[in-house]
């Protein structure tokens, strides 16, 4: 039996031509406005770094600590489980002098009780020249674990560098009892008895600030989140500098002469805080203190209202003892930032790697690393 092929009319090729030619049309219009959209959002960010929000600008009013166990034998001190700040204003006194004379040296020289909220009396069991304080939250287990696996050891025989990780109290009895665990395994994790919360950033800087001061023997500190990755061979080449200051040293990516917002989604109430300009800060994902600029501010804590945004609060700290930021276009922190995964080669530090993104950049930085 012969077959024999289906045999098409011209009119019936000329439709489906058509049809042909409108999918395809269709295909390329959206192919291009999705270009044209993603590019559009890159050159207006890009074009106008001045325009950037803030993160936040509110004050976090109430302050909620742990009322602090009692050990047998002990007497039992009597300690408010809530704390609630009048928002105030902010007086800066760019004259304040930074000295190292009465700064303490050692645990011995400090007073017995902390200043903050801070519960570790760990120390660091020799000197490093970069000590670098990462910010996380309880839940986020796996972001600790894959920075332990990246870029938070020093494999050279002589240490360099030394992470450790700050965390407050969780809510959840699970991940609570992990945080033991945790803790108790690597011995790399800062506790403070207060309770997590996003705008409780400060608590968290100070605590962490304190224990540097306190415990450990540095040179620099860098404090960061853990959504970034950091490059800590190229810093610490940045810091051997001859140009690069060894005191009084603030360095980040900086926002100058920072305008209070008194509209919009982060709006600030003029009785919350009464100046029209926030002094010029480093942005929170990542910036370098050196060693005497640490132990200044640990010695005023308490003279500066607990304040909603963290790195704001560092700027007013630096502010009152009279030291400027240093802007290094090394720090990649500011919220926007390309979703491209990419390593240029001045990266120190750079914000939103978390995931495959921090595993790509480690890959790219190793050479760096031996």
């Amino acid at each position: 039996m012969s077959s024999q092929s289906p045999h098409l009319s011209r009119a019936q090729k000329r439709f489906l031509k058509k049809i042909a030619s409108f999918f395809y049309i269709t295909v390329t219009v959206v192919i291009v406005t999705v270009f044209l959209r993603d590019w559009s959002q890159v050159l207006t960010i890009d074009s106008s770094p001045r325009t950037r929000q803030l993160r936040s600008v509110k004050i976090y009013t109430e302050l909620e600590l742990i009322t602090p166990r009692t050990l047998p034998g002990e007497e039992k001190k009597v300690a408010p489980t809530q704390t609630t700040e009048k928002p105030v204003s902010v007086t800066i006194d760019p004259s304040f002098p930074i000295s190292t004379a009465d700064v303490p040296t050692n645990e011995d020289e400090f007073p017995a009780e902390h200043k903050t909220t801070l519960t570790t009396k760990a120390t660091c069991n020799q000197h490093y020249f970069l000590l670098i304080l990462v910010s996380s939250a309880p839940a986020y287990f796996e972001r600790r674990r894959a920075i332990r696996q990246t870029w938070a050891a020093d494999s050279a025989i002589k240490t360099r560098w030394k992470t450790v990780f700050l965390l407050g109290q969780s809510r959840d009895k699970n991940h609570s009892e992990l945080l033991l665990r945790e803790e108790a395994f690597y011995g790399d994790i800062i506790r403070a008895d207060y309770y997590e919360h996003y705008w409780n950033q400060t608590l968290k800087i100070e605590m962490g600030f304190e224990w540097a001061a306190r415990y450990c023997s540095f040179t620099f500190l860098l404090k960061a989140d853990d959504d970034v990755f950091i490059n800590p061979p190229a810093v610490i080449a940045v810091l051997n500098r001859t140009t690069t200051p060894k005191q009084k040293l603030y360095m980040g990516y900086v926002y100058r002469n920072p305008v209070v917002q008194r509209k919009g989604k982060w709006l600030l109430r003029q009785e919350e805080y009464n100046g029209t300009h926030y002094p010029d800060f480093c942005a929170g994902p990542g910036y370098i203190l050196s060693l005497d600029v640490v132990h200044s501010f640990v010695s005023i804590f308490g003279s500066i209202p607990k304040f909603k945004f963290d790195d704001v609060y560092v700027g007013m700290l630096a502010a009152k003892i009279g030291i400027h930021a240093i802007h290094d276009r090394g720090f990649r922190t500011p919220p926007y930032l390309s979703t491209t995964c990419v390593l240029y080669d001045n990266t120190l530090v750079r914000h939103g790697a978390v995931g495959q993104c921090l595993l790509d950049l480690f890959k790219k930085a190793m050479p760096s690393f031996s």
